[in-house]
Formats: C-alpha cells, structure tokens, sequence
C-alpha cells in the first residue's frame, strides 16, 4: 500500500478558505540586504526538505537528514504514561491581540517577510552567552521574539503560546523522504517569561511526549480521509488561537558532510507559512556559522510592511543587546 503524507492534508483542505501554505526562501545579502524571494508549498515539503530539494542540485549532499533521538513512535501508552508522569496543563489557546483585521480567510501573501542576519562572530557570542547562563540558543531567540511581539502587538498579562515545530525524522518508519516529518509542542508564556522558563517548559513537554501526541493526532487522516480532516479544521478552526510558530531550522549545511566551499557571502533565508490561527512566522537558521532570522506577519494582526520591518529590527536589536 502506498504511503500518504497526512500532515500534507491538512493544509490541503485549508486551501478552498483562501489560506495559503506558501513558504517563502531565498538568498539574502547582508551587505546589501536584497533578496529575490522564491517558494514552496508545506503540502510538498517540510523546511528539512525544502533545503535538500535547493541544496542538492548545488553540490551539498543533504545525506543523511537529521533524526530525532526515538527510534519508533511510542504508542498511546506509553504516551499516557509520560503525560502522567511529565504533562503540562494544556497551552492557552487564545490570544488578546490589540488590534486584528477582517481577513481571517484571505491569502496570506499581502506582506512579504523581513531578513535579519548577523555576522558569524556576533552568532557565536551569542551562543556563548547561552552557554554561560545554561540555556539553549533556539530558547533564546525565541524568547526575545515573543517579548518583542507581545509588547507591541498583545494586550493585558494574560498567557499565550507558540506552536514550535519538533522534527521526528528517524522515528516515524516513513520511507518517502520528502513527506512532512514534523510534530510539534505548545510553549505557554507570558509577556516577561525568560529563555529560562521557555526552557523548562520545553523539556518537560518532551518529556510528556507531547509532540508525539500532535503526531497521532496530526495523522488522524490516516482514518478519517480527507474530507474528515477537513470537517475537523471547520470544526475547530475558530476556536484555537495561537501567537504563532516558533521554526528553528538548525545548522546549513548539515555539519560533518562532504560540502562544496561556500560560493559567496549571501545566507539562506526561509519563512514558515502563517495563518490567522499562528498569525506571527519567525523562523531561524544558521548557514555557515550566520543566524538568520526571518519575520512574517498574517494581515489577520497586520496592516502594512512597515510594522513587519520595524518588529524584525526590535527582534535583531534585542538579540544584540545581550551581547554589547
């Protein structure tokens, strides 16, 4: 029997509502700060395999992918047995913005991303600084984004959450390498939680399993078809609000491999797609030692390019500040 790609389903029965899965990628010059956006669709590739599909024909073997530390998806009991021992209330699931727009089911394409790209010495300063204060560096910048946002962008002290991608490559038994390969787990937080708090709540969350009970339940098309993914999104597509998602694509090109010199001094830059559910994309890389982070805003919370540069600077400058 063939293999499907359920997580593709999902954005699949979004479609007819006007919501796109479109992630933007390109090469970015930090001298010059232009770049010449490209895509790719969710439904075709997950960040891991976007990269290959653009690495590849370049030279960068992209062989063999990074895994996850499980070896098979554990089975509801013992993912029962984890959430009793681990589990976390569930994440709030609504988001007290100060302003939103009426475009809940409009492309989300109006506004294009924001690059931000620091130097290599300035990217190991900050992992430096993660180092010193036992945190690590994904938290941090993390953090500092949503402090950023919350302050400008989400009204009163109540909490909120991220949804933050967790890959589950080497553990699923899929054979079809370019199906999407990535659960995720819900960060609670508050307009003053720290790269600690973001921490501690993270390894416990993995510890409960969480983000293997998002898989199951992610995959659930695997029963219900198509058309039952795409009664449960009607379902519960109004009700389940969230700041956005928090995508950390890792090190480019993958340590420890046969790759080609770097060709010239650009970075690669790349978005997750965002909806008026996960209004807010941030999503960082590193390519050959330069952390890239690259900001995207759903018209559902934003109305022009302006307040998407400005966020983008504030997220950089507060990066920068644990360092000068």
């Amino acid at each position: 029997m063939a293999e499907k790609d359920y997580i593709a389903m999902w954005f699949n029965v979004r479609k007819p509502y006007g919501i796109s899965d479109t992630v933007y990628w390109g090469w970015y010059d930090p001298a010059t700060k232009d770049i010449d956006w490209q895509t790719w669709q969710h439904a075709d590739a997950d960040g891991m395999i976007g990269f290959t599909n653009i690495l590849r024909p370049m030279g960068y073997p992209c062989y063999p992918l990074p895994a996850c530390n499980e070896t098979s998806v554990p089975s509801w009991r013992e993912i029962r047995k984890a959430q009793k021992e681990f589990g976390q209330p569930p994440a709030a699931n609504q988001v007290k913005w100060k302003q939103t727009y009426p475009c809940v089911y409009s492309p989300n394409d109006t506004f294009m991303p924001e690059v931000r790209s620091f130097s290599e010495e300035d990217t190991q300063k900050l992992k430096a600084w993660c180092k010193e204060n036992k945190v690590s560096f994904g938290n941090l910048v993390y953090a500092t984004m949503s402090k950023v946002v919350s302050a400008r962008m989400i009204e009163g002290d109540e909490p909120f959450s991220w949804f933050f991608p967790v890959n589950v490559r080497g553990a699923t038994g899929i054979k079809t390498e370019s199906f999407n390969q990535a659960s995720g787990i819900y960060i609670e937080v508050n307009k003053n939680s720290e790269p600690q708090d973001w921490q501690a709540q993270m390894r416990l969350r993995l510890k409960s399993k969480e983000q293997w009970k998002n898989w199951k339940l992610a995959n659930i098309g695997k029963y219900v078809g198509e058309r039952g993914v795409a009664l449960i999104y009607k379902l519960t597509s109004g009700k389940q609000f969230y700041a956005g998602n928090c995508s950390n694509l890792g090190e480019w090109p993958l340590p420890g491999q046969d790759n080609p010199p770097r060709p010239d001094q650009r970075v690669l830059a790349a978005v997750a797609p965002g909806t008026a559910n996960y209004p807010i994309s941030g999503t960082t890389l590193e390519w050959y030692g330069q952390l890239t982070l690259t900001f995207k805003m759903h018209p559902y919370v934003c109305d022009s390019q302006e307040l998407i540069a400005e966020l983008a600077d504030a997220w950089y400058e507060a990066l920068m500040g644990y360092i000068r």
